[in-house]
């Protein structure tokens, strides 16, 4: 009788319902089970929240009273995108995504699932000290990059200042080797901008770039840089690479093909192709000898192989009209739309 009776509370205490009860009711994040309501048509427009755990309860104001009511009555400024979320979630697609709760201010990694025909749940993963860790890491991040910027300003006008007393062989030198620390120094005002640590959305970056490249190379002459880019972006350091090799290629066709002449243009494109960045650097002067291409011609030719087998890249002449240069660099982890996903609230 006892065996039976041990056997019998074993079998209740560990039924499958009340496992389930014990994890909803004990769990330390927010979950909610949804019942849609759909219109005529058969499209999710509201639901009713069914139940919530006691954590989710205890965490958003007037969480007891949201249980049985629609979800229009709790939050009537709910956006169509959340039911949106929610209709795909019902359909069977698996929905993520991070969204900040305007009532109580804390932000939540959401998670929606199907669990039938009409209903769905909602899970809350309350990720507001991350949150706030990365916003002080991005002001962190936007301070540096400041500094960055201004000392890299200060050391170009020091050269500057120091060329204008040199000898002119020494004066090129100087002035190549501040457009060098004036081209990283683009990059930092450029992350300074967007405020990312991550990534650098090369358009704005190169398009800067070219307008300093004209007004420092080409200060009185009828030439232009003109910069034509897809939606790029990249890591930090592979934009580096790829600002100094625009760098020294449109230094090189100011030196070469626009000198002593009046005017001219040089044309910075780069794009997505079979998997890899495609950078080509073209002038409308009287082109590359073969005889240069064959050598790799001056130091900065040199400097832009170098800087493209670092990304893993290579470097090839083109033929005419006027000088082109290609570099080719492997795309893997780009992203080629520089849209970024945005919040559904």
């Amino acid at each position: 009788m006892a065996r039976a009776l041990s056997r019998h509370t074993d079998e209740t205490r560990y039924a499958p319902e009340g496992r389930y009860e014990a994890l909803f009711n004990n769990m330390s994040e927010g979950c909610v089970l949804c019942e849609a309501v759909r219109d005529e048509a058969g499209q999710l427009v509201d639901y009713i929240v069914r139940d919530a755990n006691p954590a989710f309860r205890r965490r958003a104001p007037g969480g007891e009273a949201m249980i049985g009511r629609r979800e229009t009555e709790i939050r009537p400024g709910v956006r169509p995108a959340w039911f949106a979320a929610c209709a795909r979630a019902l359909a069977g697609e698996a929905v993520r995504f991070e969204f900040r709760d305007r009532l109580s201010g804390r932000w939540y990694d959401v998670h929606m699932t199907r669990i039938s025909d009409v209903e769905f749940g909602q899970f809350f993963v309350d990720v507001s000290e991350r949150k706030a860790a990365e916003r002080r890491q991005a002001e962190l991040f936007e301070e540096l990059n400041h500094r960055v910027k201004n000392n890299l300003a200060v050391v170009s006008s020091i050269l500057e200042l120091q060329g204008r007393a040199s000898p002119p062989e020494v004066r090129a030198h100087l002035s190549k080797a501040v457009d060098r620390i004036r081209s990283i120094a683009d990059l930092h005002t450029a992350l300074y901008a967007q405020k990312s640590s991550e990534d650098v959305a090369l358009c704005p970056y190169l398009e800067e770039l070219g307008r300093r490249l004209a007004a420092s190379l080409f200060e009185h002459q009828e030439a232009r840089v003109s910069v034509r880019c897809e939606a790029i972006r990249l890591p930090v350091k592979e934009a580096v690479s790829l600002g100094l090799i625009v760098n020294e290629l449109v230094t090189n066709a100011a030196k070469h093909a626009l000198a002593g002449r009046t005017g001219g243009e040089v044309d910075v494109a780069a794009s997505l192709a079979g998997g890899e960045i495609r950078l080509v650097v073209s002038d409308d002067g009287p082109g590359i000898a073969p005889e240069q291409a064959e050598r790799g011609a001056g130091l900065g030719l040199r400097a832009v192989r170098s800087l493209a087998e670092g990304l893993g890249g290579r470097v090839r002449m083109l033929d005419g009209p006027g000088g082109r240069v290609e570099v080719w660099a492997p795309a893997a982890g780009r992203v080629a739309n520089d849209e970024r996903q945005q919040p559904l609230l």
